[in-house]
């Protein structure tokens, strides 16, 4: 592959730097953020049954309450446009 270099300025491009030049990002590296599945040192979930379970990803979790024919509550919050108050 081919060097890549800003007409602009003459900077050597690299995969994932910012490639417009002039916009106050110059050329640095792009910023994505992906949120993980893992949860590092793992989950100790203490509500399926009688003795914790320790998770270390989300969708373990999800699956195990799944089997155990449980579902995530959802909590009405003040302002809510999406959940109406139960009470």
């Amino acid at each position: 592959m081919s060097d890549v270099i800003c007409p602009k300025c003459g900077w050597k491009m690299r995969v994932g730097d910012w490639p417009f030049c002039g916009t106050g990002r110059d050329h640095q590296p792009a910023v994505h953020h992906v949120i993980g599945d893992d949860i590092p040192g793992g989950f100790v979930q203490e509500n399926f049954g009688h003795e914790p379970e320790v998770f270390y990803s989300k969708k373990a979790m999800l699956k195990r309450a799944a089997e155990l024919g449980l579902e995530q509550r959802v909590r009405h919050v003040d302002g809510d446009k999406h959940v109406s108050r139960w009470i």
